[in-house]
């Protein structure tokens, strides 16, 4: 009986059985394993954020249909009011000049109510006006209708650029490209869109079918939904100027104590124009001098760019090209720009520095605008296809370079401040390209002069490396990126 019991017991210890489960029925007072939520959780957010960059896409193309294609408009407004062609140019002008001066006001609503409110409300802006412009009855009210149509661009595009920055980290440069690329399609889309509606519906029903279309703005607009992402209270990052980023603690009330007591030992101007940097947070230009140096140039690109728009089809009918063909060098213009935006995105994750990109932006716009010096049909379509590729892609470079001097939580305000250069690049450039053309009656010395223009850009972009070591850096909330 004893040799049983124990070879019982010997065949009992060496028995195996099956592992019990963690999760199941097996023992059902014991808390499910979370070790596949966050890989739902990630799901759920590459979701969203692929929503937001479709999103942000419309938005870009949406927003881009009365700044990009004014011109088709022009005859029909000139002869509907009577106005002379300076009178009609305006108009364009104005739609232009207040997307870009009122990007300030718009990085304020942004920083203040987020990117979503910001689309919404620009979406409204712009299709309620170009709705009244259906009644507009002379210049004067077009003029007044441009405003808000200006405004609720510089909104619209305050907010798609801010929610593609705030949902991307690693892929931020593909996807930023792509959406910007939405504009570039408009160039390509649009001019034989506005054609049959202007022949079937004349210019009053086309604007009215395109207000209907950009209220979808509003739409896409509700569709970029703020991430959400953990932040610990008080903590912060701080960028240096070598790149790097340290987290340091910072009490928020006692700074704020601090900066009321100092505030009333200044004089009142004083303080006005200290709550004025601090609400547009222009102290980014004083604590990044590579932000400034990027807006610098942004202001050169756009130079270039509101030039060559305008001097490349006249060139080509100077030279006895006629109008059709030359008319078509603005479509090879969007084509380049519209595929370099694209493919911008592609080459900053081949591990090359963003800022070398940048920097050979320039010389390739040099090389085309010098390429137009021949004077023949095939080289203004070489130069008009090269020039555009270099200003698509160098207009997808300045936004992730933004992104990476002053960081997510003030990248509607490091918007806001390089819009306005390029505003300024945008308003000066027609006049200095035009001065140029006075003194010598000869078209190729303003390609010259941008030409000329595009090479300083490109030595300019050689101060960055010195600019890192000895600018004083920002400190910027810490956001963990999706």
């Amino acid at each position: 009986m004893a040799n049983f019991s124990s070879a019982l017991n010997k065949h009992i210890c060496h028995q195996t059985f099956p592992q019990p489960q963690t999760v199941g029925m097996a023992f059902p007072w014991r808390k499910p394993n979370n070790t596949r939520q966050p890989a739902a959780t990630e799901s759920a957010g590459g979701c969203r954020a692929a929503v937001v960059a479709v999103a942000s896409f419309f938005v870009m193309f949406l927003m881009s249909t009365m700044t990009r294609c004014t011109g088709i408009l022009y005859v029909s407004w000139q002869i509907a009011f009577d106005s002379t062609a300076v009178q009609t140019g305006v108009i364009s002008s104005i739609i232009s000049s207040t997307w870009y001066f009122a990007s300030a006001l718009s990085g304020v609503v942004c920083n203040r109510y987020g990117y979503r409110f910001t689309c919404i409300l620009g979406g409204f802006l712009m299709s309620f006006a170009m709705l009244m412009v259906f009644w507009a009855k002379n210049v004067l009210h077009m003029y007044i209708l441009g405003l808000p149509i200006g405004l609720g661009t510089s909104l619209c595009y305050m907010g798609a650029t801010v929610a593609v920055a705030d949902h991307f980290k690693k892929r931020y440069a593909i996807v930023s490209g792509l959406c910007m690329s939405g504009g570039s399609a408009v160039m390509v889309v649009s001019p034989p869109l506005f054609h049959l509606l202007l022949d079937k519906y004349g210019w009053r029903g086309t604007v009215l079918i395109t207000a209907a279309v950009c209220a979808n703005l509003c739409v896409a607009g509700a569709l970029c939904r703020r991430c959400n992402k953990a932040r610990v209270p008080g903590l912060k990052t701080r960028i240096r100027a070598d790149g790097d980023e340290s987290s340091f603690e910072e009490h928020a009330s006692h700074r704020d104590g601090e900066s009321e007591t100092d505030e009333k030992k200044l004089l009142p101007f004083v303080v006005f124009l200290k709550r004025l940097f601090s609400v547009f947070q222009l102290e980014l230009l004083r604590k990044s001098y590579r932000f400034l140096l990027l807006c610098i140039t942004s202001s050169q690109v756009h130079m270039t760019y509101s030039c060559a728009v305008v001097f490349l089809v006249p060139r080509a009918q100077f030279r006895g090209i006629d109008e059709l063909r030359a008319s078509f060098l603005l479509s090879i213009f969007g084509f380049g720009s519209l595929g370099a935006r694209v493919a911008s995105g592609f080459l900053v994750t081949l591990k090359t520095p963003v800022e070398a990109l940048y920097a050979c932006s320039f010389v390739l716009c040099f090389v085309g605008l010098l390429g137009s010096q021949a004077e023949t049909y095939e080289s203004f379509a070489a130069s008009a296809c090269i020039v555009g590729i270099s200003i698509g892609a160098s207009t997808a470079w300045a936004n992730v370079l933004l992104r990476k001097f002053v960081g997510v939580p003030r990248l509607a305000s490091g918007q806001a401040i390089m819009l306005l250069f390029c505003g300024v690049g945008n308003l000066i450039g027609p006049i200095v390209a035009g001065a140029a053309y006075d003194g010598t009656g000869a078209f190729s010395s303003v390609f010259y002069v941008l030409a000329g223009l595009n090479a300083a850009a490109a030595l300019q972009m050689l101060l960055m490396p010195v600019l890192r070591r000895v600018e004083p850096g920002l400190a910027v909330e810490e956001r963990i990126a999706t």
